[in-house]
């Protein structure tokens, strides 16, 4: 029966991530409106499913970089698993500690409507985030874009979950939130210049 149920998920998942993929500038794939939302924001939220791999790197790593810019920007992250205060795994504390980021001391958030309405942007790492979100936010008023859409990740415009997969993966994976957080970075600062 379990087999089932991940087949079916993926099978769901599959056709969001063709009607996104097909969709002629579908909003959460908006590069441009995504920077110049997360350049306007006073609060960014970083969205993945166990907040324990990409979402707390987004925010260690998006809040280095802003305030070594000066820039007054919050910045958090949660996930979509239930069980909080868990720790980033070994080989994302070494994939993070290349990209600059400790994440030795993180603790796992689950996210909350609180948090999501505080904030003026939401970043979601992946297709079955972008579905979690709906099912648990709809309706809510808040901006939500993929943030793999504001780089060129190895997954078009998600990046891929790398808990479980081994170094490379987790390298590969960070290469990417690290590439689209330099992109959002850049934007806030160039606009608030």
């Amino acid at each position: 029966m379990r087999h089932v149920a991940l087949a079916e998920r993926r099978l769901r998942n599959a056709l969001v991530r063709g009607r996104l993929s097909l969709a002629p500038n579908p909003p959460p794939l908006d590069r441009d409106r995504a920077l110049a939302t997360a350049a306007a924001a006073d609060h960014i939220l970083f969205l993945c499913l166990g907040n324990i791999c990409r979402s707390p790197l987004a925010e260690r790593y998006a809040r280095r970089l802003l305030q070594a810019a000066g820039e007054d920007v919050e910045v958090d992250s949660a996930g979509f698993v239930a069980r909080e205060g868990r720790r980033s795994p070994p080989d994302a504390v070494a994939a993070a500690a290349r990209h600059g980021v400790d994440l030795s001391d993180h603790r796992s958030r689950r996210v909350r409507r609180a948090g999501v309405e505080a904030s003026d942007v939401v970043f979601l790492m992946d297709v079955r985030n972008y579905r979690d979100f709906g099912r648990t936010f709809d309706p809510v008023d808040v901006e939500v874009y993929f943030l793999g859409s504001l780089a060129d990740t190895s997954d078009g415009f998600e990046i891929a979950d790398p808990a479980g997969e081994g170094p490379d993966a987790f390298d590969s994976s960070f290469a990417d939130v690290t590439a689209a957080v330099d992109a959002l970075v850049y934007e806030v600062v160039e606009r608030t210049a």
